[in-house]
C-alpha cells in the first residue's frame, strides 16, 4: 500500500485503473481507493476504466454492473476525485455482427481478432478521451503468469520493475502494483482492506471457484485467452473447454447451460468447410468468412438460445446492422448463398 500512496502523491497527471471486477483488478482498485483515502489532498483524478464487451459472462457482468454503481456513490460519499467510465466496441466491431455479419469465423490462437476489437481499441479510445496523451494506467498485471508475459514486462520495462511503457503512447506509463504478488496475497489484499465497500469481497471470492484469470486492458500478445478466466466472455473459442461456464453451472447457474452449448456449437461450426466460402476476403484461396447460408443458420441458433435465457443477447441495432451487411456481400458472387 506505501508504494501505491507514495506514487499516487508524486504527480498530478491522471490515472487510469484498469478493472474487470477479477481479483487482480480489485486487488489493484482497492489498493488505490485506499492510497485517496490516506492523501491529505485528492486532485489527482483517477478514472476506473471497465471494458463491456457485450459478450462477458452474464451473472458476472451484472456483478461488476453492481460494484460500479455503488463505487460511483461511494467515491461521491468520500468526496474522492474518482470517475466510472465504462468502455465498449462499436457497433460495427461487435463479436456477432463480425460473426454474423461478416462472416468472420470465431477466434482461434492463429486468428485472434476479439482482444483488439473488443477490449484493447474501446478502452485505448476512452484513454484518449480522457487526456491528452499523459497519465498512468494502474494494472493488475503480474509476473510469472506465463514465460511469454515475463519476457514482454522486461522488454518494457522502466524505472523500476513496477512501471512499463505503454506501446505507442509515450508519455504515458503502466504502473503495475501488484507485479511481484503472489495469489495468496491477492486475496488476502482483496479481504483485508475494508474500502471500498463497493466490492462485495465474499461474492468475488465465491465467483472464482476453480477458476482464474482476467482479460487484459493493454495489449498483450501473450496473455491468456479471456475464456480461461472467469472474467472473460463466454463465447471464447479460442479455448478447448470452457472450465469457467461449466464451472458456474456446476454451482446452480444453470441458465448459462444454452450459452455454453451454442459456443461449444460455434466452435464445431466454425471448422466444417462446407459453411466457409473457398476464398478469403483478400483474394486468397482458403477457408474464407462463413457463407450467408451459415450465417443466418447462426442467427437462427443465437435466436433461439436468446429465447431460452433470461439475458438479450443481441441487441435490435446489431441485427439491423447484420441485415445491411448481408445485402453488401448479395453483390459478390463468392459470398451469396
Amino acid at each position: 500500500m506505501e508504494r501505491v500512496s507514495r506514487e499516487y502523491l508524486r504527480s498530478d497527471e491522471p490515472w487510469y485503473v484498469g478493472f474487470s471486477g477479477g481479483k487482480d483488478s480489485t486487488a489493484v482498485l482497492k489498493l488505490v481507493y485506499s492510497a485517496m483515502k490516506r492523501s491529505p489532498r485528492h486532485e489527482r483524478q483517477v478514472v476506473v476504466v471497465y471494458c463491456d464487451t457485450g459478450v462477458e459472462i452474464p451473472p458476472i457482468a451484472q456483478h461488476v454492473r453492481r460494484t460500479l454503481a455503488k463505487l460511483r456513490a461511494e467515491a461521491s460519499g468520500d468526496s474522492l476525485n474518482l470517475r466510472v467510465r465504462v468502455a465498449r466496441p462499436p457497433r460495427h466491431d461487435s463479436f456477432f455482427v463480425k460473426i454474423i455479419g461478416r462472416g468472420y469465423p470465431p477466434p482461434t490462437n492463429k486468428f485472434r481478432w476479439c482482444t483488439d476489437r473488443l477490449r484493447i481499441n474501446p478502452v485505448t479510445r476512452v484513454l484518449r478521451s480522457c487526456d491528452n496523451g499523459a497519465g498512468t494506467v494502474v494494472l493488475g498485471t503480474r509476473r510469472g503468469e506465463s514465460v511469454e508475459r515475463d519476457k514482454v514486462l522486461a522488454r518494457h520495462q522502466l524505472r523500476s520493475r513496477y512501471f512499463y511503457s505503454q506501446g505507442r503512447a509515450a508519455r504515458r506509463v503502466i504502473f503495475a502494483p501488484v507485479a511481484d504478488f503472489t495469489t495468496h496475497d491477492i486475496w488476502s489484499c482483496v479481504l483485508g482492506l475494508d474500502r471500498p465497500r463497493a466490492v462485495d469481497a465474499e461474492t468475488l471470492a465465491g465467483l472464482y471457484r476453480d477458476a482464474d484469470g482476467e482479460c487484459p486492458m493493454v495489449r498483450d500478445e501473450h496473455g491468456p485467452p479471456c475464456g480461461a478466466g472467469r472474467f472473460g466472455c463466454w463465447t471464447c473459442t479460442v479455448i478447448r473447454r470452457d472450465r469457467s461456464v461449466g464451472s458456474l453451472i456446476r454451482e446452480g447457474y444453470e441458465s448459462l447451460r444454452p450459452l455454453r452449448d451454442f459456443r461449444d456449437w460455434l466452435s464445431q461450426f466454425r471448422e466444417d468447410p462446407r459453411n466457409r466460402c473457398r476464398y478469403r476476403r483478400n483474394g486468397q484461396k482458403g477457408m474464407g468468412p462463413f457463407t450467408l447460408a451459415a450465417r443466418k443458420k447462426i442467427l437462427a441458433r443465437l435466436r433461439q438460445v436468446e429465447r431460452s435465457v433470461p439475458w438479450r443477447l443481441l441487441p435490435a441495432g446489431d441485427v439491423k446492422l447484420i441485415h445491411e451487411l448481408w445485402a453488401q456481400d448479395r453483390a459478390c458472387p463468392e459470398y451469396r448463398e
